[in-house]
């Protein structure tokens, strides 16, 4: 098995679609002893579900069932198909929407995913169920929907059992306005964030500006206007597809030059800027970035710091494409062989999340922005490189915690001070998971849970890396 961006592959030894609650509890009741990951839409990049021994997909598990504005969802229906349910039959959607439709609600809301000016989904999830095992040592499934349990299993990894289905409230379908504006600065690009709270905002390699999507939620809801339609168009075969493939082809070339005279040249004027479009809220939210294979690495970074960790990305990612690293960078391990190893091609995207209310989310605790790294074509061992001394320095600096399902370099020591409730959390997956059939080498080692299992059998081997 592969996964989407290609830097993992693995064989488990048992493969399950259940296509109903007795087919998995019977999964379940046969692996007891063993151990058992999910699989969702293969949409991530970290260690989080490989495995050696069973891997079940839950993809028949996509049945939604709306009752007034309260949403009962199959832990395997995609977002996509949960967004057209909502939309065509009662006029909803999600209270928080991310970047892509392809994951599964169950992989979403198991690493916190987010959209931009709101909680991560994790946060809006009122009651879980889970097939897990009771007391005695057989499968069950069981209500999640109070307290610390609850906290725990809004983010959980897939440490403490299988997301059957999930439940929340809707929200009624709402437009958002867009406008693309450009800044020089930061505090630019910040200072009308109350006005467009749903905004983000995209960091240009090379040339050290901002893009800013302007984000706001216009009165009533918009018809089909032409300009709408015509702004899809573009937003699809402009950036999605057009900037994708030059960015593609840059990356290709792997020639540092080029890369610098198109993000200060041509990136720019190739924008539709201060133009003010009305659509749905999935039209605009949502991009495309399942169409090229790509790595990604995540960071959340408290909001109080979000300046200086912006400097610092600058400095990093100009002394890993040829400038003389800053004494800081040295301070912080910056290897020389390095500088000149890597020129970063892709617009470093940031966004904004409130906080979660969930043990182990990438938003728990506080306001965080999150500040995105991604790369096409095949420099992984550069990038690799470039994204875990970031992870590193970043979060020793700045307390920044990378994405669960993404890049994730960190340790289990440095992963024990940036969450607080860790303890917590561990409590919580000792108690509904004693054996530890549902953790894997990843979890096992980010979390230091190893201890905590009573079992050793079909611990997963670690991953071949593409």
């Amino acid at each position: 098995m592969i996964n989407f961006g290609g830097n993992l592959r693995f064989a488990p030894r048992r493969f399950y679609t259940p296509g109903s609650e007795a087919e998995l509890l019977t999964i379940l009741d046969r692996h007891a002893r063993g151990k058992v990951r999910v699989v969702g839409a293969q949409h991530s990049w970290s260690a989080l579900v490989l495995s050696d021994d069973t891997l079940i997909n839950m993809s028949r598990f996509n049945d939604v069932r709306i009752d007034g504005n309260l949403v009962t969802v199959g832990g395997g229906c995609r977002v996509r198909r949960l967004l057209r349910k909502l939309h065509r039959h009662s006029c909803l959607t999600m209270p928080s929407i991310g970047l892509i439709a392809e994951q599964t609600i169950a992989g979403a809301i198991s690493t916190a995913t987010h959209g931009s000016g709101r909680h991560s989904l994790s946060h809006y999830m009122e009651e879980l169920c889970i097939a897990g095992y009771d007391a005695d040592g057989n499968a069950c499934l069981r209500t999640v929907n109070r307290g610390e349990e609850l906290r725990a299993a809004r983010c959980s990894l897939g440490a403490i059992g299988v997301i059957v289905s999930v439940s929340f409230r809707a929200v009624p379908r709402y437009d958002v306005a867009e406008t693309l504006t450009s800044c020089d600065t930061l505090d630019e690009a910040l200072e009308s964030e109350s006005m467009f709270p749903l905004q983000q905002f995209f960091l240009l390699p090379q040339r050290w500006t901002f893009v800013v999507q302007r984000r706001s939620l216009p009165e009533g809801l918009s018809e089909r206007r032409a300009k709408a339609i015509l702004y899809r168009f573009y937003m699809y075969f402009g950036i999605d597809v057009g900037l994708h493939c030059i960015l593609k082809l840059l990356a290709s070339f792997n020639c540092p030059l080029l890369t610098r005279w198109f993000f200060r040249r041509l990136m720019l004027p190739g924008i539709i800027r201060n133009v003010t479009v009305v659509d749905r809220a999935e039209r605009m939210l949502i991009m495309k970035h399942e169409l090229f294979r790509h790595q990604e690495m995540e960071l959340f970074v408290p909001s109080r710091h979000l300046p200086a960790a912006t400097r610092f990305v600058i400095d990093a990612l100009s002394a890993f494409a040829g400038d003389a690293p800053t004494a800081e960078l040295l301070s912080l391990g910056f290897e020389v062989k390095n500088r000149g190893s890597f020129t970063h091609h892709y617009p470093i995207c940031v966004r904004r999340i409130l906080p979660d209310d969930a043990m182990i989310s990438t938003a728990s605790g506080g306001i965080y922005y999150s500040i995105s790294f991604i790369a096409l074509g095949e420099l992984r061992r550069e990038f690799n490189a470039m994204t875990a001394f970031l992870a590193q320095a970043m979060a020793k600096l700045f307390d920044a915690r990378p994405h669960w399902g993404k890049l994730f370099p960190l340790d289990a020591a440095t992963v024990e001070r940036l969450y607080p409730e860790l303890p917590a959390f561990r409590k919580e997956c000792q108690r509904l998971d004693p054996l530890g059939v549902f953790r894997n080498l990843f979890v096992d080692e980010k979390l230091a849970l190893s201890h905590l299992s009573g079992s050793g059998i079909g611990v997963p081997v670690r991953p071949a890396i593409a």
